[in-house]
């Protein structure tokens, strides 16, 4: 089954490939969203509306879940609003919808130091650039390695100096360029331009997606534009 879903997606998308493998995180889990009006879904401790809520999941926040034949599946909420949260329960499927529902992609051009998609009125580009220890503070512990670049916790290494750096992420939606603060982007290293996607929900939220390591750092990262604005992100190190 496994092999005959490759083929298909391979046959769809093109080098789309590598990052439907990454939204899909191997056999059981995947990046989603809650679908809900009143724009949150409790997480409980066990399966079944009479447990315990023991959270909450807010709309546009990615989280992982493990897609089953039962009502309620299990989740992981890894990166939440730039801070370790781990956080894991389960939430009726009635509520979860899987991104991998809304990924397109028109057209894909990669070159030596950026990758180009477009989706319709859109168009993505990331651009990467070789890390410059010389132009950065870098931030040592004895036995840990580097553990801050300029004042800041960073991913793509685990804990060695990086090699390439994300240096910029711009849109283009409908000919306006949208304003993507550097933060969003400025601690990423390591880019695999080849894994970077986009899905598009159903009222016209965009969810960025790349998958980054140098081999022992790996993440990945979803940015969130919501009304043609930067919303937020997700980092996702579990895999790591």
């Amino acid at each position: 089954m496994k092999v005959i879903i490759a083929i298909i997606c391979f046959i769809s998308i093109g080098y789309n490939a590598l990052a439907q493998q990454h939204i899909a995180l191997g056999d059981d889990a995947s990046y989603a969203v809650i679908k809900d009006p009143d724009g949150y879904v409790n997480v409980r401790n066990n399966p079944g509306s009479k447990t315990r809520v023991i959270g909450k999941i807010y709309r546009y926040n990615i989280f992982n879940c493990e897609p089953n034949s039962s009502t309620w599946w299990k989740i992981l909420q890894v990166y939440k609003n730039e801070k370790p949260d781990w956080f894991e329960g389960y939430i009726n499927k009635s509520h979860i919808e899987l991104l991998t529902k809304w990924q397109t992609i028109k057209s894909r051009n990669i070159y030596k130091d950026s990758c180009r998609i477009k989706v319709d009125s859109m168009t993505v580009t990331i651009k990467k650039a070789p890390f410059n220890p010389k132009k950065h503070k870098l931030s040592y512990k004895d036995h840990e390695g580097l553990t801050l670049i300029d004042g800041k916790r960073f991913w793509g290494t685990d804990t060695d100096l990086p090699r390439v750096k994300i240096t910029s992420l711009k849109i283009n939606k409908n000919g306006e360029l949208l304003i993507i603060p550097n933060k969003a982007f400025n601690d990423l290293y390591e880019p695999n331009l080849r894994t970077l996607s986009v899905c598009t929900d159903s009222d016209n939220t965009h969810y960025i997606l790349m998958v980054n390591s140098d081999g022992a750092g790996s993440y990945a990262i979803i940015w969130i534009i919501k009304n043609n604005k930067y919303y937020g992100r997700y980092i996702d190190t579990s895999n790591d």
